[in-house]
């Protein structure tokens, strides 16, 4: 799996591309680019610290499907 499926992956767990653009002070149209371009690690950084629940969550998930694909 791609970095940016996975980038994908977490906006939706934030709730999608409004409500991270809200979060973070942008245009839906710059969070819909992280969708194929991949998230900016200092705006990954700022949706880990705002909502640090949702990215601990998110980053089990992608740890439990690493694994389920190495099996």
């Amino acid at each position: 799996m791609s970095d940016h499926t996975t980038d994908s992956d977490l906006i939706d767990a934030y709730g999608g591309t409004t409500k991270v653009a809200a979060l973070c002070g942008l245009t839906t149209g710059a969070v819909s680019q992280w969708r194929t371009n991949g998230i900016p690690k200092a705006w990954k950084e700022v949706l880990r610290l705002a909502k640090p629940k949702v990215f601990k969550a998110w980053v089990a998930r992608q740890a439990r499907s690493d694994e389920a694909r190495a099996a």
